[in-house]
């Protein structure tokens, strides 16, 4: 009897952790609009599309420089931390998600700049 029920309570200790996981994701899924603050030129404005697909959390994004995708994307909490090369650069970003609103920052190399954020809304 005591193992069945640290099997049933382990069992749903993950399922538990599996729906925070997919909740958390899909906290930043959609379209959103980005600008970059860059030291050398400026803002560069982006629209980002996140998805989960197949339980994991996919990302691209396009700006005047073409198209991208986002690699190693993990979301805990609020947080969106993930990496993007962009001609030939690997950048790291790490920003706070605050319903359709998101902060924070990228870095390259001991160099670093600014990100903001708005979800579109779907019409």
């Amino acid at each position: 009897m005591k193992r069945t029920t640290t099997v049933a309570s382990m069992a749903g200790l993950i399922l538990f952790g599996c729906a925070l996981l997919i909740a958390a994701s899909n906290a930043v899924e959609g379209r959103w609009k980005w600008v970059t603050d860059t030291p050398d030129s400026g803002p560069t404005e982006w629209t980002m599309v996140f998805k989960v697909q197949d339980g994991k959390l996919t990302g691209s994004a396009e700006s005047e420089l073409g198209q991208f995708e986002f690699s190693n994307l993990k979301m805990s909490g609020e947080t969106l931390t993930g990496e993007i090369e962009v001609e030939g650069d690997k950048y790291t970003f790490e920003v706070t998600v605050s319903g359709d609103k998101l902060e924070g920052k990228w870095k390259l190399e001991g160099l670093s700049g600014s990100i903001k954020g708005t979800r579109e809304l779907v019409k």
